[in-house]
């Protein structure tokens, strides 16, 4: 009841799980990952265990043998569904031919996109096409999913959305930085009519207060800043940006582009 994308990134060393679903909460079942390890997404009559034991076993094997063990010894294999990278980006994944249709997979160069229940194989087309694609693994995953909504998604409708990477922390990372705990993005829309569009705008945001980003100039857009200010009631820029924690991207003359977007977008300025 469910599409989503498991997808390594070399460039990132981020391992990433991307899910919709027409189903309360996805995110709390869908999608296991550990940095340096891999990432998994088990899915149709999901079997928890898939993620569980499943990581354990990347410690040691590749995505292909984890993907044999899981399956080989489960009677209900055939109504299971699962996508798997490892550490080194090797991928894998099953669907089972009791699965709903339309049920099915695509394997590509670090990543898998599998879905079941979907409009058609279109979605996982599109979806696979987007993961080919350039930018942030973050991007690319919700690109991939937004593309697989559009050819029809979850034949069922639309209800839940949830994005989480994990990456390596680095030790210069600084203390309170989310990759102190391993999560690069860690983010989840339970009960929604338009998950999707909710999990972009937190998107915006976490990249806004987490992800270095390009920094734009001020006087470019102060006509725009000015205007979005007097709708949402502050005296000034300085006040907006403490407020809602974005200090570290903004310098007086020059501020975060994704945290200027998150103002725009909050009073409606286009």
């Amino acid at each position: 009841m469910t599409f989503s994308i498991v997808i390594y990134d070399p460039n990132e060393e981020a391992w990433g799980v991307g899910v919709a679903s027409k189903f309360l909460a996805v995110g709390a079942f869908v999608p296991w990952l550990k940095p340096g390890v891999g990432a998994i997404a088990t899915q149709a009559l999901a079997n928890l265990e898939y993620g569980v034991k499943g990581l354990e076993l990347l410690e040691k094997y590749n995505a292909d043998q984890v993907l044999k063990i899981l399956t080989s010894s489960d009677p209900l294999r055939e109504k299971r569904q699962v996508g798997i990278v490892d550490s080194k980006g090797n991928t894998s994944a099953f669907t089972g031919k009791e699965c709903y249709p339309y049920a099915g997979h695509i394997i590509g160069n670090n990543f898998t996109v599998q879905g079941n229940i979907l409009a058609g194989e279109e979605v996982l087309e599109a979806m696979a096409k987007e993961a080919e694609g350039r930018g942030r693994i973050y991007e690319r995953i919700l690109r991939a999913l937004k593309s697989g909504e559009s050819k029809g998604g979850d034949r069922r409708g639309k209800q839940s959305a949830a994005i989480i990477i994990a990456k390596k922390p680095n030790k210069s990372e600084k203390e309170l930085d989310p990759l102190i705990v391993g999560k690069y993005v860690d983010l989840r829309v339970d009960d929604n009519p338009d998950p999707l569009s909710e999990l972009e705008r937190l998107l915006n945001l976490w990249i806004a207060t987490f992800i270095d980003e390009e920094m734009v100039s001020i006087s470019e857009y102060i006509d725009k800043i000015n205007e979005a200010l007097r709708r949402l009631g502050y005296k000034d820029l300085r006040s907006w940006v403490e407020l809602n924690n974005f200090e570290g991207k903004f310098t007086g003359d020059k501020i975060g582009k994704t945290v200027l977007k998150v103002l725009l977008e909050q009073a409606g300025v286009k």
